[in-house]
């Protein structure tokens, strides 16, 4: 019985081991990707990644002030 969960354990590590180096060797990082890119095409990704990270700014503002006030973030509806 044990040898066979051994082989199990061995196998699983094997399986998980060679899934790993294929994605690190298959997959390009960022910098590799953006070198690829065309250029119309790399200038649209920068402005859709400064449009959200604007947003995203937005909301954290938003919860910021709604945490610091003792209103509800629903608000008021009288």
């Amino acid at each position: 019985m044990a040898k066979n969960v051994g082989r199990v354990l061995l196998l699983a590590g094997s399986i998980l081991a060679t899934g790993v180096v294929l994605m690190k060797v298959t997959v390009p990082d960022e910098n590799e990707m953006r070198k690829r890119l065309d250029p119309t095409l790399l200038k649209e990704a920068d402005r859709m990644k400064a449009q959200h990270k604007e947003r995203t700014q937005q909301l954290l503002d938003q919860m910021r002030q709604v945490a610091e006030s003792d209103k509800p973030m629903w608000g008021d509806k009288k």
